[in-house]
């Protein structure tokens, strides 16, 4: 019993406690200099992973403005084609030449 009772006295030393003091200075400061190190790399990365996803957006809304333009285009055109007569009313309000006649013709097949 007396083993146990001197194991029991006996503080409980780490293995960093029979070190030197310089040893488990320059074993904090590598600890330290590592979670540094990987804090920085983590705020890289999602900074690179942000910037990344805000060129394809750009790129994106461009896209869409485009195709919006080209939409409203499309529609102006189908409307012209649509009602052809409307542009003769509308050429004479606009004081332009109004056409000597305005034909609309319907596609073969379909019947008017």
């Amino acid at each position: 019993m007396s083993m146990l009772a001197d194991l029991r006295s006996r503080p409980m030393q780490s293995r960093f406690g029979a070190m030197a003091p310089e040893v488990r200075t320059l074993l904090r400061f590598m600890g330290v200099m590592v979670f540094v190190a990987s804090a920085i790399s983590i705020h890289l990365w999602t900074r690179t992973q942000v910037r990344e996803k805000a060129v394809i957006l750009d790129r994106t809304r461009s896209e869409l403005v485009r195709a919006r333009t080209h939409h409203d285009r499309l529609l102006v055109e189908r409307t012209m084609l649509r009602a052809p007569g409307r542009l003769g009313a509308l050429a004479v309000g606009l004081d332009l030449e109004a056409p000597a006649a305005v034909v609309d013709v319907a596609p073969v097949g379909e019947a008017r």
